[in-house]
């Protein structure tokens, strides 16, 4: 009876098999999985994962959507499930669209992760805002622009300092823009103000 039982355990396939299996399924390109027991599944696992094991079920998952198999429907447990700030902006990138996509493709990603945003659905949303914000594109600005004030000071704090590290000039219009909505509100947020201003000073 254990002999059997140890042979069960034996042929039991790998946790991060699984795993990646689920995350497959739902980015299949004929009748995909539902999304949500799969990112209840991938916050199950996340205390229990590091963050090396999980970049490489990102990178499994990224080859697979590279030759075609899945759909970037695929990223969607990094881009909200993860913590890890290089893992969301890999999958948010990703899910933009770095390999050929439509127009229609990519606007429609664009409304997707600025939804999710607005709505506090990732884990780590200040990961997803500052990866949208270095993108240095007007459309994306413009909408994150409505969600400026929707932000917690933690999460200002990890957007302005990534700001200040990848600058450019779309992205110091933006915290200008910032500093002066800041500036202009009838309930002064000096955190958030010193925040801004520290990454427009970088």
């Amino acid at each position: 009876m254990t002999l059997h039982a140890n042979s069960q355990r034996a042929a039991a396939p790998d946790s991060s098999d699984v795993l990646e299996a689920a995350i497959a399924a739902a980015g299949q390109r004929s009748l995909p999985a539902e999304l949500t027991p799969v990112l209840m599944r991938y916050w199950h696992e996340l205390p229990h994962r590091m963050p090396e094991h999980r970049r490489q079920l990102l990178d499994a998952i990224r080859a697979r959507l590279r030759a075609g198999e899945l759909t970037p429907r695929a990223l969607v447990p990094f881009v909200l499930g993860d913590a890890e700030e290089g893992i969301v902006a890999t999958a948010v990138i990703d899910y933009l669209g770095t390999h050929p996509a439509s127009i229609e493709r990519r606007q429609a990603a664009i409304d997707e992760l600025l939804d999710w945003v607005r709505r506090g659905l990732a884990l780590n949303r200040a990961a997803v805002f500052s990866t949208l914000l270095g993108v240095a594109d007007p459309v994306i600005n413009d909408g994150l622009g409505g969600l400026r004030l929707t932000l917690t000071h933690p999460e200002i704090e990890a957007i302005c300092r990534r700001a200040a590290d990848k600058p450019s000039g779309l992205t110091r219009a933006f915290l200008g823009d910032w500093l002066l909505l800041l500036d202009a509100s009838g309930q002064p947020d000096p955190v958030a103000r010193a925040h801004v201003a520290a990454a427009l000073r970088a």
